[in-house]
């Protein structure tokens, strides 16, 4: 979510304690903290030193840590901070919660961990849909289709059960659009679906970038309530179709909803970087570079934005 244009739409954050604590008691409006019902987890951050270190450093760190538990250090930090105090003897800041929290065990096995994690990945929360704009033009022929190819198929292991997945390829405008939907009842239909249709790309064309994101943003319309994000791979310059400006001028013309839909761009072979950090910026997304990595590499980590 691009972060100055859309901070009145956010809902919720999930953010540090001591941050909410501090924002709570500075009086900003609207801000509500909720806290679970049924208990929390707390993840310590333990100060020690590292394995490699001598002697001299470990005792270093013991005494800091002593130093942090006096009572004095604890009742600055929880003044300062508005962090709760690890030692019993010294009472919460004024304006801290003095009631004690229902503290719930980690989980006993990575069985249950997993556990937890595939249901919210796969169950709980909103399933994405994505359209992967993908420059199959003349100038990819060879080593960067199959680049392209071997990338998208192994990118396949990652997506969720309720994905809505478009492939889009392009050269001198849309050469067809195929989506597929990660089903839970036959996950494997949709992800072979995937597969298939990678397989068939085929280079082919001139480059038009700008024609072919505007129709992705057609194809996502609005209403539904999904994150939705559209991948932009090309190894080339815009040649042919809408210009830079005329897209600035459809985005302009989207409504609201719409325009929260990010265009994520990978950088890659002789692909203009002003241009696509443009496209980037614009629909606040974020640029991707597999010119000094890998193509792989630029696909797994625009999935931390899905």
């Amino acid at each position: 979510m691009h972060p100055q244009r859309r901070a009145d739409r956010v809902p919720q954050l999930c953010v540090g304690l001591g941050r909410v604590r501090r924002s709570v008691l500075k009086g900003i409006p609207g801000l509500t903290v909720i806290r679970p019902k049924d208990g929390v987890v707390t993840a310590d951050h333990p100060l020690s030193s590292l394995a490699s270190t001598n002697a001299a450093t470990r005792d270093d760190v013991r005494r800091l840590t002593e130093a942090l538990r006096t009572e004095d250090v604890q009742r600055l930090i929880t003044e300062r901070t508005h962090r709760r105090p690890v030692v019993a003897s010294v009472p919460p800041a004024s304006g801290l919660d003095t009631g004690r929290r229902r503290e719930l065990p980690f989980p006993g096995s990575r069985s249950v961990a997993d556990g937890l994690l595939d249901a919210y990945e796969n169950e709980l929360r909103r399933p994405s849909r994505t359209v992967y704009v993908l420059d199959t033009s003349g100038s990819i022929e060879g080593d960067r289709l199959e680049q392209l190819k071997r990338a998208l198929t192994d990118l396949t292991g990652d997506f969720r059960e309720r994905e809505e997945v478009t492939l889009m390829p392009f050269g001198s405008g849309v050469k067809s659009v195929r989506t597929h939907v990660v089903e839970p009842a036959d996950p494997k239909a949709g992800l072979d679906g995937i597969r298939k249709d990678t397989e068939a790309l085929s280079a082919e064309g001139d480059t038009a970038i700008y024609t072919s994101l505007e129709a992705a943003y057609d194809h996502l319309g609005t209403g539904r309530d999904t994150f939705t994000s559209i991948v932009l791979m090309t190894d080339g310059e815009n040649t042919t179709g809408a210009e830079a400006a005329d897209f600035d001028a459809f985005y302009a013309g989207l409504d609201r909803d719409r325009r929260e839909t990010p265009v994520f761009p990978i950088l890659f072979g002789d692909s203009d970087e002003s241009e696509l950090k443009h496209i980037a910026e614009l629909t606040g997304g974020r640029l991707f570079d597999a010119q000094e990595g890998s193509l792989d590499g630029a696909f797994e980590e625009i999935r931390g934005y899905q």
